[in-house]
């Protein structure tokens, strides 16, 4: 899925080996409410066995869950946060099963650096929060963040991050309020 500058969101299904889905099928046109869509994290809150919702973090700070994404649309909207001052501080959004539930929790970075995991997300409410790090200068240059499944427990609790220099790290094995081990995948530049 992406969400252009101007709004537009596009999803490319069934990207593999292949490369993209093009043309790919727009969920929403140019110049509409998606343009405030500031942070978006695909994960599975819901009780669906696939990794169909889509949790966005809006310019004013609300926090809404989609249930049910696919071709057809956005699903069901659950709001999780109203608009509000605090959460326009939240920068960067994944989700994974760092707890081991068949829930996954959302992981929420923050502009001071903060790190911190919402345990047992759902529909009806951000999870339990749980920290995994205080505010923390050196995570203010973390630029991208991700999580997967890349080891052998097969769960979806694998971190990655790319830093401003280029740096790539995997944290394998992240738990609800600890780093998984690091792992240096490409040095700085």
């Amino acid at each position: 899925m992406v969400r252009w500058s101007d709004g537009e969101v596009t999803l490319y299904g069934d990207v593999g080996t292949n490369g993209l889905n093009v043309p790919g099928t727009q969920l929403a046109a140019p110049h509409t409410i998606w343009e405030h869509a500031t942070q978006i994290a695909a994960g599975r809150f819901s009780a669906s066995t696939y990794v169909t919702d889509l949790m966005v973090r809006w310019s004013d700070g609300e926090l809404t869950l989609y249930s049910n994404v696919g071709a057809g649309g956005f699903g069901q909207e659950h709001k999780l946060k109203d608009p509000n001052s605090t959460w326009t501080n939240a920068t960067l959004l994944t989700a994974g099963e760092y707890s081991g539930n068949q829930k996954w929790d959302l992981m929420v970075q923050w502009s001071d650096g903060e790190l911190d995991n919402y345990v047992g997300t759902t529909t009806a409410a951000l999870g339990t929060e749980a920290r995994i790090q205080n505010p923390n200068s050196l995570w203010t240059h973390n630029t991208v963040m991700t999580t997967g499944d890349f080891t052998p427990d097969h769960r979806t609790d694998d971190l990655i991050i790319r830093w401003s220099d280029g740096e790539t790290t995997l944290y394998a094995d992240t738990g609800v309020s600890t780093l998984g081990t690091e792992h240096n995948l490409v040095p700085h530049a």
